[in-house]
């Protein structure tokens, strides 16, 4: 063999080697980086799976920790509609069973309040449903009356109002009637947008914050109230008490039909419309 082809094929061969090694020194090299880092893409894929449930869950509550509806537990009409309404929207309803007219022995232990038993029954429900809310320290809830309706596309509606929506809110009117439309907030070009409340009345679909929470606890008077739930808040709104927002038109209104009577006796009787209701879509008649 002639001394070059030998150094050519020693050549060769060393080559061969130091591939070997290069190969055997990145596969060390690639091992290592998995396992030092997979830790760090572990937490990374959990912080978007994590993301993702939140997302959903929040979905199923239009954006709030939780959503309350104030149902007196006679009312299984009523609550029929709105498992049916909550069963279609994929939404998660907590119901709390509110106070009856006729339970005598809660209403005489308020029993200097100057109003009739269902509005005196109906104020004392929100008011511990604020105190429910308190106990399981929801950052934020939807208190809903178990007269409400629903837009049919709400959670949609309720993720363009949340853009919008300020940090510090404290109350937001998702449903309300007799109110004038105040200074728009953000500068959304939906059908519905955020407005700065002015002088919101019912109490059919609000959403109220934990600092919001602790405060009218504080501040509503359920011996001697002011007047009604709905007049109630509004009075602390407009004393600038706590800070609030009103959707304008409202996503959610009073379902109001022959056969779903109001439980407060003497309430003015009020017909509000949606472009698309929950409870028309779903068959239910007026």
């Amino acid at each position: 063999m002639k001394s070059d082809d030998y150094s050519l094929i020693k050549r060769f061969q060393q080559s061969r080697c130091m591939i070997k090694i290069f190969i055997t020194i990145s596969i060390t090299i690639l091992f290592y980086f998995i396992v030092l880092f997979r830790p760090l893409f572990d937490y990374y894929s959990y912080k978007e799976l994590k993301l993702q449930n939140q997302i959903k869950s929040l979905n199923r509550t239009i954006g709030f920790d939780h959503i309350y509806v104030i149902n007196l537990d006679s009312r299984t009409d009523k609550r029929k509609r709105l498992d049916d309404i909550a069963s279609y929207l994929g939404l998660d309803f907590e119901y709390f069973s509110a106070i009856s007219k006729d339970d005598v022995r809660i209403l005489n232990r308020y029993g200097s309040a100057d109003m009739n038993p269902s509005a005196k029954a109906c104020y004392l429900s929100h008011y511990y449903t604020y105190k429910l809310m308190v106990e399981a320290n929801y950052n934020n809830a939807l208190i809903l009356e178990d007269d409400a309706d629903f837009e049919l596309n709400i959670t949609d509606i309720m993720t363009d109002i949340h853009r919008d929506l300020p940090a510090s809110w404290e109350m937001l009117y998702v449903g309300h009637c007799f109110e004038g439309v105040g200074e728009q907030v953000g500068k959304s070009s939906s059908v519905h947008r955020l407005y700065k409340s002015v002088s919101p009345m019912c109490s059919h679909a609000y959403a109220i914050s934990y600092s919001a929470v602790r405060k009218l606890i504080e501040l509503l008077d359920p011996v001697i109230p002011r007047g009604s739930v709905d007049y109630s808040l509004k009075v602390v709104i407009d004393e600038g008490k706590i800070s609030s927002y009103s959707v304008h038109p409202q996503p959610i209104v009073q379902w109001k039909a022959a056969d779903n009577p109001s439980d407060i006796t003497n309430s003015i009787p009020l017909s509000f419309s949606l472009l698309n209701s929950t409870s028309r879509f779903l068959g239910y008649k007026q």
